[in-house]
């Protein structure tokens, strides 16, 4: 392709017509987008310039007779004086059509014109680099600077120079540069872009030396200007700077909000709080509100309050983090800066609030109770907070009204600020509400007496909000009545194994609804005995907020309460109470009291903060003293004391709460709770096993469950003899427990296995001969409550069997074999047969009754049946062998026998002396020597 179809030109000696060509194909090939057809067109235009220059005689020979050129007499190329007169032009230097058209021009030149123009036009910008981006932009395009780039690493670098220079932000626009002289321009242009460059960089020191240096110009009075030198000043942090304040004072703060941009703004809120200009903070927070910038608002006003309110800081800080939240981090080192509060209700908001600036929900505000005690504006502000985040929609709107009666009361400053964002904020709350505008209606009750009372739910209502909007709706109203409860979870809203694996804050609530699902049966008008009264609402809010740790003293809160009516004194609110006056003390006798009400669920949280309450003011001496006693609440301290350095005796203490639990249902949740823990701790030592055997230590380790079809009858571990290692401690006391979770229901234990803990308390450590006396004393206990039980309903028939009768008989069927055995055996006695078969006779009987007798309390079958067959077989070896020594162990085998039967209770009954003195001595029975 000729030069000539390439630019789609027919042959024509016209410039004006070839460079008009040129342009078009020009656009066609932007050298950027198509270098290659770019090289073609301009190789095609060069060809054309230079068939034109040599001429054409009237031969159509080409004349190509030229005169060489002299550099001496070279003069400069009319295009680069143009670009230089353009430069002197302060009207035209600063309209980029100018630039466009003079790059345009050049382009109609041949390229080793062009590269000559591109190079001294690259000399002639480095020599003024005040010009701005803007034009080094056009420059680039126009005269292809991007292919520095590619070039050899000088022209790389100068590429990377230009190509960065053309983007630089600048603050004052083109258009705003025309209206100054052309010195203004250069000085202007001068000190922005070594300020820009600074600032984009972060280099504040060089931000420092440039400010230092005298201005040669009076700053104009440009917008962007302005806020490039607050924003320079800012960043080298000179509060002291009169630039700075004159800005502030005397024109930035007075110029509408919307004339100016949120960033401006914001360059400006941070000079005002170099300065600390409050008349400047003030105006700037004013117009963040106007723009609908609150986290702005707050942020500044949070930086205000910070010198001379910390509690009302941290509220500010809190309503900025709800708009534009910062990372915890953050917050974790600015709470350095706030000071605890010395009274406890702004200790409470005070941690509530530092909770919610790192992301977490702690316990110390539970529900609107909680702010008891607190009053004033700032308080209110702590509660919208609160309400917004977890509160109902009643008390929202309550608290929207006070919000406006309080604000009417205010004048300017931090806390006015603070009230105008609280209201936003519950504004865009209660903007979620769902729900049909029935349910809404029923939901207007809560927090009244009036609310256990609605009706139930309609279909319409329970179809109104989605699955999460319901839990949602749960979460900011706990107290649902039971009917409420039960369709929801009908519906499946509520599912007992999606609430076990769930959080929900407050805690309580998600407590309580794990309970109510966990207990079918259970009806919170259980609570008031299903009498309402005034104040209802609140004592049930009261009484379940126990459920969850923190909070407000409860006294002082109950004290804002309407009195119990003297029915509610017997019930389930009344054994609150006593905790509610001493939440420091250890109550044991208010603990037992929990009894008279196991289906309420709420003591059971109450007997963790008191075990937690032991472990914290007691030492292990006074809670193993408290153990002797059969106190619970400290056995299952030790068991949390102990776990970590003395697993096996934490188990020890663990099983004998959890054998309790059926006669103490209110001790359930902290059984559970350090079951878990005894199971992690067997996890992380490494003592986890498929099979445990029950002559080896390690059998204790299978044994935390509270399962009772797990434990195997005690007489099934009697028939495995323990290991050296286990018969001291472990083997024994593993019996004992499993007596305890069994129960004193059948024919009762075999005691002989147990005396190994006593006739080996010496092989014991210390810390397994005070558990030994623990576990004792509880398996006295045991059967203590059975005789108990079993006179009550037996009277004096509790008695089946005496030893000592039993014994007794044993000598009476000794002196009948001394009466008729030599009668049998020896010669010289002049007996009839009559008389000696009457002698045998009776000898049978004696024996039969006896052995009846004494096989009877004898607790397992199979010995019972041994017991049997060894007497009779041996009474008839020596009456048939005419033996004196199997008479002899005839005669002991009874006494043996009888001796050893169970001291306490056998086969369903009493050993007759225990159930004439009426009491049980565990030690002495295992024979403990004290």
């Amino acid at each position: 392709m000729n030069m000539w179809e390439t630019l789609e030109l027919e042959p024509t000696q016209d410039e004006s017509v070839i460079k008009k060509a040129y342009r078009v194909k020009l656009r066609q090939h932007h050298p950027e987008d198509d270098p290659e057809g770019f090289k073609r067109v301009r190789e095609a235009y060069e060809n054309i310039l230079q068939w034109l220059k040599d001429g054409v005689n009237d031969n159509g020979e080409t004349n190509r007779e030229s005169a060489p050129e002299n550099p001496e007499t070279a003069t400069e190329h009319p295009h680069i004086s143009a670009l230089k007169a353009m430069l002197q032009d302060a009207s035209k230097r600063m309209e980029l059509t100018s630039w466009k058209v003079w790059t345009e021009t050049g382009q109609m030149l041949q390229i080793d014109e062009q590269q000559k123009i591109s190079d001294d036009a690259v000399t002639l910008v480095l020599a003024n680099r005040w010009l701005p981006p803007a034009i080094i932009d056009v420059l680039w395009h126009g005269l292809s600077w991007n292919l520095l780039l590619n070039g050899d690493q000088q022209q790389v670098e100068l590429g990377e120079f230009l190509d960065e220079w053309r983007q630089f932000p600048l603050s004052v626009s083109l258009e705003e540069l025309t209206q100054l002289s052309a010195p203004e321009q250069r000085a202007v242009l001068s000190f922005l872009r070594p300020l820009h460059i600074a600032l984009s960089r972060g280099q504040v020191d060089a931000l420092h030396y440039h400010l230092q240096q005298p201005l040669t110009f009076v700053i104009p009075n440009l917008l962007n200007v302005q806020i490039s030198l607050l924003k320079a000043h800012v960043a080298i942090k000179t509060a002291s700077s009169s630039v700075v304040e004159a800005l502030l004072v005397s024109d930035l703060i007075e110029r509408p909000a919307e004339t100016l941009t949120l960033a401006q703004w914001e360059v400006i809120a941070e000079a005002a709080k170099l300065t600390g200009h409050s008349t400047a903070i003030e105006a700037v927070t004013g117009k963040f509100l106007s723009l609908k910038a609150w986290s702005e608002a707050a942020d500044l006003q949070y930086f205000s309050a910070l010198s001379h309110d910390r509690l009302l800081a941290l509220v500010l800080a809190c309503l900025r983090q709800r708009w534009n939240p910062l990372p915890p981090v953050f917050w974790r080192n600015e709470r350095k800066l706030l000071e605890v509060p010395e009274s406890a209700p702004e200790k409470l908001m005070y941690d509530w609030l530092c909770g919610q600036l790192v992301g977490h929900d702690n316990n110390a505000i539970s529900h609107r109770l909680d702010f008891t005690g607190a009053e004033g504006s700032l308080v209110l502000v702590v509660k919208v907070l609160w309400a917004a985040h977890s509160g109902s929609w009643a008390w929202m709107n309550s608290l929207k009204q006070a919000l406006k009666q309080e604000l009417d009361a205010l004048g300017n400053g931090s806390e006015r600020v603070a009230i105008l964002l609280a209201q936003q904020c519950l504004k865009e709350v209660m903007e979620t509400q769902g729900g049909s505008e029935t349910l809404q209606q029923k939901l207007a009750h809560y927090e009244t007496d009036a609310f256990f009372s609605q009706e139930a739910l309609t279909m319409e209502e329970l179809s109104s909000l989605s699955k999460d909007d319901w839990l949602e709706c749960i979460r900011r109203h706990p107290l649902l009545p039971d009917t409420w409860y039960r369709q929801l979870e009908q519906a499946e809203v509520l599912v007992m194994e999606e609430l076990h694996e769930s959080n929900m804050y407050p805690y309580y609530a998600d407590s309580l609804c794990f309970y109510r699902s966990a207990n079918p049966q259970y009806e919170i008008t259980s609570v008031w005995q299903k009498t309402a009264f005034e104040g209802v609402f609140d004592w049930a809010l009261m009484f379940f907020s126990h459920l969850g740790a923190g909070g407000a003293l409860k006294q002082p809160v109950m004290d804002t309460l309407p009195p119990l009516p003297e029915r509610q004194l017997s019930g389930p609110i009344s054994l609150i109470l006593p905790f509610a006056a001493k939440p420091y003390d250890y109550l044991p006798e208010s603990i037992d009291a929990f009894n008279q009400f196991p289906e309420q669920f709420v003591y059971r949280l109450v007997v963790d903060s008191q075990v937690s309450l032991l472990i914290e003011s007691e030492s292990i001496d006074t809670l193993m003293e408290r153990a002797k006693a059969r106190d619970l609440s400290a056995t299952i301290a030790l068991s949390r004391l102990l776990a970590e350095e003395h697993f096996d005796e934490a188990i020890v203490f663990w099983n004998l709460v959890a054998a309790n639990l059926d006669a103490n249902p209110h001790f359930h949740v902290v059984v559970d709770w350090q079951q878990q823990t005894l199971i992690r701790l067997k996890q992380e030592k490494g003592l986890a096993k498929e099979t445990y055997h029950y002559d080896k230590p390690e059998f204790i380790h299978a044994m935390i469950t509270t399962n009772r079809a797990w434990f195997a009858p005690p007489e099934e571990f009697e028939e495995h003899s323990p290991e050296d290692e286990a018969k001291d401690f472990h083997y024994p006391m593993c019996i004992l427990l499993t007596q305890l979770h069994l129960g004193l229901e059948g024919d009762g234990y075999n005691m002989a296995s147990l005396k190994a803990l006593a006739d080996r308390r010496k092989k014991q450590t210390e810390l397994q001969r005070e558990t030994t006396d623990v576990a004792v004393e509880f398996l006295d206990e045991m059967y203590r409550q059975k005789l108990e039980k079993d006179i009550a309903e037996k009277g004096e028939k509790a008695a089946t069997y005496s030893k000592t009768k039993l014994k007794f008989l044993s000598f009476v069927f000794f002196a009948a074999w001394v009466f008729v055995f030599p009668m049998t055996v020896m010669a010289g006695f002049d007996v009839s047969q009559e008389t000696l078969g009457g002698m045998v006779i009776f000898l049978f009987i004696t024996h039969s009754l006896l052995a009846w007798q004494v096989s009877r309390p004898i607790i397992t079958k199979g010995n019972r049946k041994k017991y049997l067959f060894y007497s009779v077989f041996t009474l008839l070896a020596a009456i048939i062998f005419r033996s004196v020594f199997l008479a002899f162990v005839n005669v002991i085998t009874h006494y043996m026998t009888a001796n050893g039967l169970n001291d306490l209770y056998s086969r369903g009954g009493w050993d007759r002396k225990v159930v004439a003195r009426r009491e049980i001595n565990m030690r002495k029975v295992l024979g403990f020597k004290d």
